[in-house]
């Protein structure tokens, strides 16, 4: 249910509880927390907001994460939906990422939400036609593909995904869409809006990470990239330039090659020369390009 929602000491997931009081989802932690250690909430920011005590020390990090020195030996803190939980709910059914019985507990979870009240009438009949409710037990003898685009075309034709989705701002869009390295069922957006979702990820936490998975997300499917590819040359990040090169299969390794020569910068082009990495995924034209340009 909160896969975006982790908890971590010293890099070992905690395990919380959570319940449903008051409109209000309120998250436990389970184990016995000692007074010397640091909880660490990771988070998706585009889904949730945190509330902790007004008596909790804080600090915050990255985008969705946020530093708990403990006090007490347990944390309770409250966790508010955003409307985008619902349209991450329907993103991760149509990508194959969650099933049909976690779904249903997704948008049962956001309809007992506050933010989800004012879309009762609309979800609960989303909610009874995805259940089958309302058909003979014989019709409900489908098989998995068939049951797959039944309730897919419930979901992207139902009013509040498409009036939530519409609404969402370039930001949004690119957290939603980064939230995965790769699925099969982006949104449909020209190459204005492609530039756009660029723009807003390298200006934002883990702008390296979100171009990546943009790049990888669009991949092969006719989007010009030679502005994210100008972002990660003038990164001058050889880990992620190379992690570029090796997983997305659009690649023109001409043109990045120019690109790199055009930073000018020896000292960059001997890094990426000694990156095995690198070096093993670059044509050879291209590496004596590189050579014989320091």
């Amino acid at each position: 249910m909160f896969k975006d929602l982790n908890l971590f000491i010293n890099n070992v997931k905690i395990l919380y509880e959570y319940q449903v009081l008051d409109e209000e989802i309120i998250i436990k932690t389970i184990e016995v927390l000692e007074s010397k250690d640091t909880l660490k909430i990771y988070y998706d920011e585009n889904i949730y907001d945190i509330e902790l005590d007004d008596n909790t020390q804080f600090d915050l990090g990255k985008s969705g994460e946020i530093f708990v020195p403990i006090s007490n030996n347990k944390l309770t803190f409250v966790v508010r939906l955003k409307n985008n939980y619902f349209v991450k709910s329907v993103y991760k059914y149509i990508n194959k990422l969650i099933d049909k019985d976690m779904l249903i507990q997704e948008i049962k979870l956001f309809l007992n939400s506050k933010v989800g009240k004012k879309y009762n009438k609309d979800l609960t009949n989303l909610l009874s036609s995805i259940e089958n409710n309302d058909k003979e037990i014989e019709d409900l003898i489908l098989n998995n593909e068939d049951e797959y685009k039944r309730i897919f075309n419930l979901l992207i034709n139902n009013k509040t995904y498409i009036n939530i989705a519409k609404n969402m701002s370039d930001l949004e869009l690119m957290l939603l869409i980064t939230s995965n390295i790769l699925v099969p069922n982006v949104p449909k957006i020209d190459q204005d809006s492609f530039n756009d979702l660029v723009n807003v990820a390298k200006n934002y936490d883990n702008a390296l990470e979100n171009i990546w998975r943009l790049a990888m997300n669009y991949d092969c499917k006719g989007y010009n990239y030679d502005l994210l590819e100008e972002f990660l040359v003038d990164s001058k990040n050889v880990w992620y330039l190379g992690e570029y090169i090796n997983s997305v299969i659009q690649v023109n390794q001409e043109n990045l090659i120019k690109k790199i020569i055009a930073t000018n910068d020896s000292e960059y082009i001997k890094e990426l020369l000694k990156d095995n990495f690198i070096i093993s995924h670059l044509d050879d034209k291209y590496k004596n390009i590189l050579k014989e340009y320091i």
